[in-house]
């Protein structure tokens, strides 16, 4: 074997050597890069999800303001579904009692089950939720159900789980929704920064 020939070998292998060396280089890169992406992306939808969260709060403050000291809470045992007034879809039924206060009897109640007539206090009733489902299981089986007068009439405004509305609504649960639906707001925002944050630092040191 001649001495050139020998030299051309050792070029060729010690360029198979650079191009695998090159290859390694660019997994490894690529192995660092989706690291930053991955945590940048975890905190992108975690903020959103937060931000979201906040917005429904918000909207659900702004819902109940207007019943603010002026509505009664009742708990009701689901009893059965019926059509609901508006889709095709269905309402819960539930059986509860008014509240013992003279002041439900001033007005006739509507249950949105039959005609509106002037109830009495403490009367046990039967009354159609607010929510909509296609079964039995779409609709919780204990119920908080907000009673407001609307027009002269005592009427059903809302349904929710059990607990939602708690001893009733003042201006100091609206207040505290809003508070709570900012401290979500801003922490969504945090957590979206802290990610990128975090990604752009891992991807500084993995270079």
């Amino acid at each position: 074997m001649t001495e050139e020939t020998t030299d051309r070998q050792e070029a060729f292998f010690a360029f198979d050597d650079e191009g695998d060396d090159e290859q390694d280089t660019g997994r490894a890169r690529r192995s660092i890069a989706w690291k930053p992406t991955a945590v940048g992306l975890l905190g992108l939808v975690l903020g959103l999800v937060l931000a979201v969260s906040a917005a429904l709060t918000w909207d659900d403050s702004r819902k109940l303001a207007g019943y603010a000291d002026r509505s009664w809470v009742i708990s009701g045992e689901y009893q059965d579904m019926t059509n609901d007034l508006q889709t095709k879809t269905y309402n819960p039924i539930y059986r509860g009692a008014l509240p013992a206060d003279e002041a439900v009897a001033a007005q006739p109640f509507d249950s949105g089950l039959a005609d509106p007539r002037v109830p009495e206090a403490g009367e046990e009733i039967v009354f159609r939720g607010t929510q909509t489902g296609a079964r039995e299981g779409d609709f919780h089986q204990e119920a908080d159900a907000l009673l407001a007068v609307e027009d002269g009439t005592l009427q059903v405004v809302e349904t929710d789980r059990a607990g939602e509305f708690g001893d009733g609504i003042t201006a100091g649960t609206i207040t505290g929704k809003r508070v709570g639906a900012a401290l979500l707001l801003l922490a969504g925002l945090g957590v979206a920064a802290g990610g990128v944050w975090y990604a752009r630092r891992l991807y500084r040191d993995g270079r």
